[in-house]
């Protein structure tokens, strides 16, 4: 369950980095670039990403990979997606959201 859920943290903090990073380009070939890096990363790196698990385990037991659903959904898919989300919202949104959003300013009263 730990490594799955590790796993899951850095793929989508790489995930999460790749869109934001996009997001800052105005060409194609910006955002191309872009997104290119960290997810090569994250497949190189051997990372979980709870929608390509969706497909890839699946896939694997229709051709016959000895693997039961529920091991599949407790044993990577929950852990998995608990980590994506985590390292979305701590790792990424939780930074920039802090530096460069509203978050702790005050109020101005008119």
């Amino acid at each position: 369950f730990q490594q799955a859920f590790v796993r899951g943290i850095l793929c989508n903090w790489l995930v999460c980095m790749a869109v934001y990073m996009a997001s800052g380009c105005s060409s194609m070939i910006g955002k191309m670039t872009a997104v290119w890096f960290p997810i090569s990363a994250f497949v190189a790196l051997g990372l979980e990403h709870s929608v390509a698990n969706m497909f890839m385990i699946p896939l694997g037991i229709m051709r016959g990979a000895e693997i039961t659903i529920g091991q599949f959904l407790t044993g990577n898919l929950l852990p998995v997606t608990l980590g994506n989300i985590v390292g979305g919202m701590l790792c990424v949104m939780g930074p920039y959201g802090s530096t460069f959003g509203g978050w702790f300013k005050k109020k101005k009263d008119d």
